[in-house]
């Protein structure tokens, strides 16, 4: 018998288990290159079994080196994501877009529309991307290069030696970019706890 949790398991059952478990995830990694593992929630789905036995199942996994576990994701040792030449082309093309593009970041479909990879396969670099958080995302229409987000606390920390609150119109000013972008960026530092927003202005903090 192997315990779970408050249960015990037919140690041969939880063999069967962890053998199905590695096959799923092998066989995920084999369907899905440009993903780095798969989700203990799906897991679960596919498993069948109460979530007790399922961590205690990849806990064991874990500790014989079979699997490995960052987070909510399950891989094999040494796997990740493996990309062709198209694909890698692509998530560079991304990246040097939005890096390239400061505070004035184009529309993301824009910038999927010009790649050699299809649709599915663009979102799904993008979702990489985002995940590693070389590109954050802002709003459900702006995604914002990890490195311009730096610069632009960079920038109201430097101003707020000159005025403990900025509006609109002096962001504005500050970082040169329309309406469109000032918005949906003073709403993300409030996110952050970089501002607060009081009235129509946002107190630095």
């Amino acid at each position: 018998m192997v315990r779970a949790g408050d249960r015990f398991v037919h140690g041969p059952a939880m063999y069967g288990l962890e053998t199905f478990l590695t096959q799923v995830i092998a066989d995920f990694h084999n369907s899905n290159p440009l993903v780095s593992g798969i989700s203990k929630q799906e897991l679960h789905g596919r498993a069948g079994v109460p979530e007790l036995v399922l961590y205690a199942a990849l806990e064991q996994l874990g500790r014989d080196k079979k699997i490995e576990i960052a987070g909510e994701i399950v891989h094999l040792p040494g796997r990740g994501v493996v990309m062709k030449d198209e694909e890698a082309e692509s998530k560079r093309t991304i990246e040097q877009a939005f890096a390239s593009a400061g505070l004035k970041v184009p529309a993301l479909a824009q910038v999927l529309a010009g790649l050699k990879v299809d649709k599915v396969r663009a979102q799904k670099i993008v979702t990489l991307l985002l995940r590693d958080k070389t590109l954050i995302k802002v709003s459900d229409d702006l995604v914002f290069h990890r490195t311009a987000l730096e610069q632009l606390r960079g920038q109201i920390n430097a101003y707020k030696t000159k005025s403990p609150k900025i509006d609109v119109g002096a962001f504005k000013d500050l970082t040169g970019v329309s309406r469109k972008y000032a918005i949906p960026l003073l709403e993300y530092l409030d996110r952050e706890r970089v501002t607060r927003r009081v009235g129509d202005e946002r107190v630095i903090l």
